[in-house]
């Protein structure tokens, strides 16, 4: 496999580069070069590889494992509770409700589900793999299950950066009385996974009083760790001065002062220095929100016109010259649902259309918003109204010139079952 260029020769870094005095440009170079950058179909492998080893050899009573998504709490307590009697008349709090705290929705009404929603949908996957291990987003009836309660309760993230957010999530966790006494009893333990993390951020999260165990798949460089002390001293005076003194809730260092060298071909976060992830009037990031078309090969992933184009290809599906790309990677998906909907089929959609499964249930997500798909991903009036207007007539099967027998494609996959035959697992 052939290694990827390094992130400084892309147009996007370059007209990030072109800011800086040219004395100043090799070293804002090489700290680009330095990041660590993972794709959304690396972050999702990386969580569930590390859920499948915390399910492996888990038995017994409480081997289930509740998994939470990270997330701003809003609220200082996990769960809420509710004053009960004990068998001796004894006033106490008593954590109650099925459902845990909800997945984050989409950010300022947009249809990217962020971070969040990636990691929503890992530990729903999980779930379907694992039935009898995983739980997901539980609330404390569900926790107390008498047949299989769960042994270990698992907060999922996809980067700890400075470790703050997750440490959130654990002290509301602790503001619940129920579970500092199932703690405090041994019935339940804790755990951290995530993706990528940084050394200071991975400490910080181990030592809180809970004492999670924290499973992280890659560790993310930071200014000090990442060169010498030399090359690092020049990158502490770039910081300071180029770009905006704060950027999303953060310091010139990032949040935290975490100073992190990472990026996500879905966002930059805040954990990064400033001058990479906060524009302002007079200052751009290297990007805002999900990264440029032209970085898709520097996160090892094909550009999505290029995606579009194959799967077309593929698919025998021609589309108006001139339309959007988010358009034209609606009519691939909706092309390729053919009116039915089920849970798991976005791995089948993914497969046939060659983008990944974030970016086909973002897709879908849109349609359902759109009003141009039914939840059971039937058509609506206005779905086909886009169809008819945005597809050109399905691509004729080419003949053989030198041949009066018609050529057909031979791996065309057959019908799925419809919806009405996949049985859900349901809530255990």
């Amino acid at each position: 496999m052939s290694s990827r260029a390094p992130l400084s020769s892309y147009e996007t870094s370059q007209q990030w580069l072109r800011q800086f005095l040219a004395a100043d440009a090799v070293d804002a170079a090489a700290l680009l070069d330095a990041m660590l950058l993972l794709n959304e179909e690396q972050v999702s492998a990386a969580i569930r590889s590390q859920l499948y080893a915390l399910a492996d050899g888990r038995s017994g009573r409480r081997r289930r494992v509740a998994l939470y998504a990270e997330r701003e709490m809003g609220q200082s307590a996990f769960f809420q509770s509710t004053v009960t009697l004990d068998a001796k008349g004894r006033r106490h709090y008593r954590a109650v409700g099925r459902a845990g705290p909800p997945a984050v929705k989409p950010l300022r009404g947009g249809m990217r589900v962020g971070s969040e929603g990636l990691v929503g949908f890992v530990i729903s996957q999980a779930k379907e793999a694992r039935p009898t291990i995983f739980m997901n987003q539980p609330g404390p009836d569900l926790l107390r299950g008498k047949t299989a309660p769960a042994g270990t309760m698992a907060l999922v993230t996809d980067f700890i950066g400075s470790g703050s957010r997750v440490r959130s999530m654990l002290d509301a966790l602790w503001a619940v009385p129920t579970v500092r006494a199932w703690r405090s009893r041994g019935w339940v333990d804790f755990c951290v996974v995530a993706a990528a993390g940084t050394e200071a951020g991975i400490t910080s999260v181990q030592r809180h009083r809970l004492r999670p165990d924290v499973r992280v798949e890659h560790v993310a460089p930071t200014i000090v760790k990442a060169g010498d002390w030399r090359q690092a001293d020049r990158w502490f005076s770039l910081i300071n001065r180029y770009g905006p003194d704060t950027g999303r809730g953060a310091s010139r260092w990032g949040f935290g002062k975490t100073a992190a060298l990472v990026a996500f071909n879905y966002r930059l976060p805040n954990n990064t220095p400033a001058l990479l992830h906060q524009s302002t009037s007079t200052w751009r990031a290297l990007y805002d929100g999900p990264a440029p078309d032209d970085l898709r090969p520097a996160f090892g992933l094909r550009r999505m016109s290029d995606v579009i184009t194959s799967a077309a290809v593929s698919m025998g599906v021609r589309i108006t010259p001139g339309l959007a790309e988010p358009d034209a990677a609606t009519v691939l998906v909706l092309s390729a649902m053919r009116g039915r909907w089920w849970r798991g089929k976005e791995i089948a959609l993914s497969e046939r259309t060659g983008m990944t499964t974030p970016d086909v249930m973002e897709i879908v997500l849109r349609a359902l918003r759109a009003k141009l798909i039914t939840n059971r991903g039937r058509l609506t009036d206005a779905g086909h109204q886009m169809l008819e207007a945005a597809r050109r007539l399905e691509r004729k099967r080419p003949s053989i010139a030198t041949s009066t027998v018609p050529y057909y494609p031979s791996e065309l996959r057959t019908p799925r079952a419809s919806s009405s035959t996949r049985r859900p697992y349901g809530r255990p």
